[in-house]
């Protein structure tokens, strides 16, 4: 048999166990994308420190650790209380907010009615109250993902130490011909995951501190605790604002249809401003993806990865819009285009 035929069959082969391996592993290289975004916001705040005083590289990222460190206990320390007594409400109120919605739907004109098309849609409206009852079932779920998260925190110390090693460790696997174009990239992709990182960190206070303050003007319980959850999900973009507002309408439930009425226009005015103001200035200053392709990104690798496909989308399309505009259309192509991230 032709041995040039038998090493194609063989290299084939290989790549397909590769992409097999590549595709069982995916959480794996998920978590260590996690871990290269705390690296870069270490790196973020120990890089100025370095440039702007005495301290060398290695006592600048311990400073900018402590600095991280010292803001989250101060901010525990300021808020922990509250936000936890908030936390602790939210979490006592909500299932009782599920049958005060069937209440306010039976009370409706069409109430009933509607009310007996879920219960022949396979019991929905039945389910709902026991929905919130299950949450001590997810007991080792919470576990693994607080694992990972420590995991990925202390991964990405080890990457922010040396992370010109680990990168030359990366473009170590490729051909020596395309490497000093790869390490361009890779610096630019780089940059842009930074510019990004510090743009969604703006972006998510800004709309924390208004969800909080609208929901205290609104008179909602725990606007702290709604801050805090509206902030957080403000990281993934698109889905992130949409799932933030079901915590608040449950509880708006309990008080009137007036109160839900102000609290949809409160969080769409929060959306709103966060959209159209506070986003586009940020954003337009750092990384400025395209809508559409943030909405696919989120909703294709949603899909694909689930959970952590959904979190990590916006920064993985983030470097894959940098890699793409240097490594195809500028080095492939030929053609001049602007890259975020690209040093001068």
């Amino acid at each position: 048999m032709d041995r040039a035929y038998i090493r194609k069959v063989l290299f084939f082969f290989a790549c397909a166990v590769l992409l097999f391996l590549a595709w069982k592993l995916v959480n794996v290289f998920l978590l260590a994308f996690g871990a290269l975004i705390v690296a870069v916001l270490l790196r973020s705040l120990a890089n100025p420190i370095r440039d702007h005083t005495p301290l060398n590289d290695g006592l600048s990222l311990l400073a900018a650790g402590l600095i991280i460190v010292a803001a989250l206990g101060s901010a525990g320390w300021l808020f922990g209380s509250t936000i936890s007594d908030q936390v602790n409400e939210l979490s006592r109120t909500l299932p009782r907010s599920v049958a005060e919605l069937q209440s306010e739907i039976a009370q409706m004109p069409l109430g009933p009615e509607l009310l007996a098309q879920m219960d022949r849609a396979d019991g929905v409206a039945s389910r709902l109250g026991g929905m919130f009852g299950r949450i001590g079932g997810y007991a080792i779920a919470v576990a693994s993902a607080a694992t990972e998260l420590l995991l990925v925190i202390f991964a990405g110390l080890y990457f922010a130490i040396n992370p010109s090693k680990n990168r030359d460790g990366l473009l170590a696997l490729f051909p020596s011909a395309p490497r000093a174009k790869l390490e361009e990239a890779v610096e630019a992709s780089g940059n842009a995951l930074r510019l990004w990182l510090l743009g969604t960190l703006a972006s998510m206070t800004i709309v924390g501190l208004l969800t909080g303050l609208g929901a205290l003007w609104v008179g909602l319980p725990s606007p702290a605790a709604l801050g805090l959850f509206a902030g957080l999900a403000a990281f993934v973009p698109i889905i992130g604002p949409i799932v933030s507002v079901i915590p608040g309408v449950l509880l708006a439930l309990l008080q009137g249809p007036e109160t839900v009425l102000w609290t949809l226009l409160m969080y769409f005015g929060v959306q709103q401003i966060e959209s159209n103001v506070s986003y586009p200035l940020i954003q337009g200053r750092t990384v400025d993806l395209p809508p559409a392709l943030t909405l696919f990104a989120v909703l294709g690798l949603g899909t694909l990865l689930g959970p952590l496909g959904v979190i990590f989308a916006t920064p993985l399309a983030v470097v894959l819009f940098v890699m793409i505009k240097m490594l195809y259309v500028r080095n492939t192509l030929g053609e001049e285009t602007t890259v975020p991230g690209e040093t001068n």
